[in-house]
């Protein structure tokens, strides 16, 4: 089956989402949609009694959906060959090295650690180059790609004696990024809980209903779902039975890829001229959608929702009564389940004071599953329509390596703009005026880009 670019494009848009995110100045001066909806001004502390959602809580969903969405497109056809062994080894393989990606990342990124700046940036740029060493999947003999995965693991082991025991910056395996660690364990237990129900989508919506039935008894004294919740907390650095919620995300993103095979004869054409316009409307219709439920949600009107989101559930069915064949059949059923999906995470709203992303619940992770289902459309029309445009281009190949992406904003940009003396220019900025500040922001993501793009270009892909 042919790369599907419009999983990437999601993924893609995630990344640049979380990065984006992250090196957003924290300030007043800017609207409170533009954080967290439970991080932001005035005082940027969290307070989970604050119900709402905005961009910024769709970007990790997003990036889980698309994940879930890769399983069967990577595994399917190993599950069909009987690869059992070759299966669970990978899987085995990759949820250790993502944990190890996790820690490295929390350790040595330039803000932990204590040394002198230039040498912490220089730490930084030596673990980067060591990830490609570490991920990069070189040619040649098992021996040859051992070995140099060796260095890579021997270089990581300098750094980390450097700095926690000559500097005496202690190194904690538990400190890690968790946004990785959720990652890593998603990696492992999606994949697995999608091999067991590789046939059947009734048995994954029944894994999730069973974990609604772990998560409201859990905190039942003595009882066996308890026990489960709580098992082993020597483990946690690197395991937590709480990170499964995100299964809820997970196992409806695998619905997606599954039904991408299944229909591939369809997903793989381009539009016809006749599709074309019509297929502008639905993503049109798809993405208002999306924007809908974040700017209803977050401003609290939830009568305006409940209404708004009957309204587009009609203008759906008016538009596939008329446009049924195709590829609209296929866009049809992910309506549909973005529908569902979508339309039970509303019944569970006004759970724990209404839908958060921290502390978050299930109206949270199944409002993301939805609204990734129509968002996906958005992303194959761009796809399909602008397959040559320079940003749909860049922000796919983003997409395509999704580790490169996430760190080498602290790991590259951050360490070479601090030895070329250009960060203290930039805290320099807001004293002239509050917008200024942007400019780093700018700056960090076109960089990202870039760097990503060149690496993309040039086939390092990092893989765990």
């Amino acid at each position: 089956m042919k790369r599907n670019y419009s999983i990437d494009l999601l993924r893609g848009l995630a990344i640049i989402g979380m990065v984006l995110a992250a090196v957003i100045p924290w300030t007043n001066d800017f609207p409170a949609w533009m954080y967290h909806a439970q991080v932001g001004p005035p005082d940027f502390k969290f307070n989970p009694n604050n119900p709402g959602i905005t961009w910024v809580d769709l970007v990790f969903p997003f990036f889980l959906f698309a994940m879930g969405a890769a399983f069967p497109l990577a595994l399917r056809g190993k599950l069909e060959s009987k690869q059992y062994a070759v299966i669970g080894i990978g899987l085995f393989r990759r949820g250790l090295l993502l944990v190890f990606f996790a820690i490295m990342l929390a350790y040595l990124t330039p803000d932990n650690l204590k040394a002198e700046k230039w040498a912490n940036y220089v730490s930084a740029l030596v673990a980067f180059g060591a990830f490609f060493l570490v991920f990069l999947r070189f040619e040649g003999s098992r021996l040859k790609k051992n070995g140099i995965q060796l260095i890579g693991f021997l270089i990581f082991a300098s750094l980390i004696y450097y700095h926690s025991i000559v500097l005496g910056n202690t190194f904690d395996k538990s400190k890690n990024n968790i946004i990785i660690l959720v990652l890593a364990n998603m990696a492992v237990f999606g994949s697995l809980f999608w091999l067991l129900t590789a046939n059947s989508f009734l048995l994954r919506i029944a894994i999730l209903v069973a974990f609604m039935g772990i998560w409201f008894t859990k905190d039942i004294t003595g009882s066996w779902t308890s026990c489960v919740w709580n098992f082993h907390p020597d483990i946690k650095w690197f395991y937590n039975f709480s990170f499964l919620k995100y299964l809820c995300i997970v196992l409806p993103g695998s619905i997606l890829g599954d039904l991408l095979i299944s229909y591939k004869d369809i997903t793989n054409q381009t539009f016809t001229n006749d599709e074309r316009s019509k297929a502008r409307l639905l993503a049109v219709l798809s993405f208002a959608f999306v924007v809908f439920h974040v700017v209803t949600l977050y401003m609290r009107l939830l009568h305006v929702n409940l209404l708004g989101h009957v309204v587009f559930a009609v203008l759906f069915y008016l538009f596939f009564r008329k446009n049924k064949e195709g590829q609209f059949a296929f866009y049809k059923i992910l309506v549909g389940w973005g529908l569902a999906f979508s339309s039970v995470a509303l019944f569970f709203e006004p759970l724990d004071g209404g839908i958060k992303k921290d502390p978050s619940s299930f109206s949270y992770w199944f409002l993301t599953s939805g609204l990734a289902f129509l968002f996906y459309i958005v992303c194959d029309y761009l796809t399909k329509c602008y397959p040559k445009n320079m940003i749909v281009t860049s922000v796919v190949k983003n997409g395509q390596n999704p580790m490169i992406a996430y760190c080498v904003s602290a790991f590259f940009i951050t360490p070479v703009l601090g030895l070329l003396q250009v960060l203290p220019l930039f805290d320099s900025l807001p004293e002239i005026n509050p917008y200024l500040a942007l400019v780093r922001t700018f700056v960090y993501i076109f960089l990202m880009v870039v760097v990503t793009n060149y690496a993309t270009n040039k086939k390092w892909f990092w893989r765990s």
